[in-house]
């Protein structure tokens, strides 16, 4: 037995090695929240190990009285820890505590160490009758003060496991998976803490066999999973909570009868509350002032709108209220305070542009460039002839800026129109505007290949970005043969128009400047036409592409457009 003893021995020291890196790693991250429970709980249950160890091992090398006085502490101390572990990580901050209760929590201990040191005296923790060289706790036979210590820890233990359930019910990702593995490693390692007073029923079951550090290695394992693979320590719910506090968004969290819970400070510098006066503050005396407020909460339902507070002049938030719900009741509900103000003065900026857009492009420019065009004619009627050539420049430049006019006008009108998508035959599309560009072009070769029902789902007014596209095809080549190759195709989700042409090509600036979707003082395009084509692309869930390298010679340009659901295909 001897032999069989010793292994045993052996084998719970070694089950002690994992908690000892635990508990070194705890001890570096200390600062953080959990982290000095945690520290308690694997210097318990190393120290528990030990004990044990000893007491298992042939020959007695403590008296069991301090053995089992001092595994006592080591009891209390997994038992402490594990309930501070779980308490500053529920509150996802360090806890302070009191002086005062911390020597009331170890009044029960002190006295447990007392008595067990002295049990010699009195035989409260142990029996009169135990054998006087016990290889396991098996063989013990206790006294009551013995059964005292351990409710009393049971009592401290099994508590925290509640908050985790209730944390756990709402809880998602990496913060859920700590949580499963912290309830994993109590779930074993508090039954293996009282399997020996299982295992004494059985006759089989050798007496110095004790399971108790196995459990707790393993117990340290599921732990460490939670703090190396999930981050224990640096990621949510502390990550979580910092992230509120440090948002600039005012944010504020009500019960069910809208009684403030808390809020961040930026909330609490929006409505003049000091942070600590916050809990227990009615919402309609946190939001002194803006009574209105209190109606746009109602229990158990989401809301949005847009408000306006006067702080230091108005400043205008879009509000979001969520209700808080958890194992399907509602408890409270959140507020965030977006603030719009910069953007609402934006919207003004550009809603004024587009008056004087209209007013002065629409208007003013289009009648002088008209002026402009007629003094030109009449310089012709009156010359005889030593002008044309520029008289004819500087009508060709008045049409093209009149076009730059009525183009802005068209993507102004785009850009306004709240449209939305339509299913409808690129098919059709195309071979209307091939048949405008023959007209206005009929000297241009154009080569076409239009697969027959290519329905897609795109912007009332894509037919406008073909015809661009098409157009500056042969607007902008100078090839005294100008050719075009169309072609409409049909993929798997896409339906896609490609038109090549063997002109000079769009330079790559241009196309730089299209992705970049913004025009800089270095990097621009040279009209307003393919930001119309690109816009409509866009608000119709397509993309845009260019190529230099095509077989014709010059410049392909490619919409691929989303296909449209059979039940929704109408002709355009």
């Amino acid at each position: 037995m001897s032999t069989a003893a010793q292994s045993m021995s052996i084998l719970m020291l070694v089950c002690a090695t994992p908690m000892l890196g635990l508990a070194a790693y705890g001890y570096r991250n200390i600062e953080k929240p959990g982290a000095r429970g945690f520290v308690f709980c694997q210097i318990g249950a190393i120290v528990w190990s030990i004990q044990l160890a000893l007491l298992a091992w042939p020959g007695q090398l403590l008296p069991v009285h301090l053995n089992t006085g001092i595994r006592q502490l080591a009891q209390f101390g997994v038992a402490f820890g594990w309930l501070l572990l779980v308490w500053e990580y529920s509150k996802r901050e360090r806890v302070d505590i009191s002086r005062s209760l911390v020597v009331a929590l170890l009044v029960l201990p002190a006295v447990t160490f007392v008595l067990s040191v002295t049990n010699p005296a009195h035989h409260l923790v142990l029996a009169a009758d135990m054998p006087p060289d016990p290889v396991g706790i098996s063989q013990f036979e206790t006294g009551p003060w013995y059964f005292v210590a351990i409710a009393f820890a049971v009592a401290v233990a099994v508590p925290p496991v509640g908050l985790l359930v209730d944390e756990l019910l709402s809880a998602h990702g990496a913060h859920r998976k700590q949580l499963l593995l912290l309830l994993a490693g109590w779930l074993i390692g508090f039954p293996g803490a009282l399997q020996t007073y299982l295992f004494r029923n059985f006759e089989s079951i050798p007496a110095y066999v004790d399971l108790t550090p196995l459990a707790f290695s393993v117990s340290a394992t599921l732990w460490g999973m939670a703090l190396f693979r999930y981050q224990l320590f640096g990621l949510v719910p502390v990550s979580r909570r910092t992230t509120v506090e440090t948002m600039a968004d005012p944010v504020i969290a009500i019960d069910a009868n809208r009684t403030v819970v808390d809020a961040n400070p930026a909330a609490c510098q929006l409505f003049g509350v000091h942070e600590e006066d916050v809990a227990g503050l009615s919402l309609r005396s946190f939001c002194q002032g803006y009574p209105d407020l209190v109606s746009m909460v109602e229990p158990g339902q989401s809301h949005s709108e847009d408000i306006t507070l006067e702080d230091a002049g108005p400043r205008h938030f879009s509000l979001d209220v969520c209700p808080i719900e958890q194992s399907g009741s509602t408890f409270g509900s959140v507020l965030v305070f977006r603030e719009v103000t910069q953007l609402r003065k934006r919207e003004r900026d550009l809603d004024l542009l587009k008056q004087i857009h209209s007013r002065v492009l629409r208007h003013n420019i289009r009648n002088q460039l008209t002026v402009l065009k007629g003094q030109t004619f009449a310089i012709a009627d009156q010359d005889d002839g030593t002008f044309d050539e520029q008289t004819q420049l500087i009508r060709e430049t008045a049409d093209t800026l009149l076009e730059y006019s009525e183009k802005a006008t068209d993507l102004r009108d785009i850009i306004d129109s709240e449209a939305e998508n339509t299913s409808g035959t690129l098919t059709g599309t195309t071979r209307q505007e091939l048949s405008r560009l023959r007209e206005e072009y009929p000297t241009v070769e154009v080569e076409s290949r239009i697969d027959e029902d290519v329905y897609v789902r795109s912007h009332p007014d894509i037919h406008r970005a073909i015809r661009e596209l098409l157009h500056n095809a042969v607007a902008h080549n100078s090839d005294d043969s100008k050719r075009l190759r169309v072609t409409v195709t049909n993929t798997d989700d896409k339906g896609v128009f490609r038109v090549e042409d063997n002109g000079p090509g769009i330079s790559n600036t241009e196309i730089e400047t299209l992705e970049a979707g913004e025009e800089t003082a270095l990097q621009h395009t040279s009209g307003i036409g393919l930001w119309m084509v690109r816009l409509l692309v866009d608000k119709s869930g397509g993309t845009l592409s260019f190529d230099q390298d095509t077989e014709v010679g010059g410049t392909s340009a490619e919409i691929r457009l989303p296909i449209a659901d059979h039940g929704t295909r109408a002709e355009k």
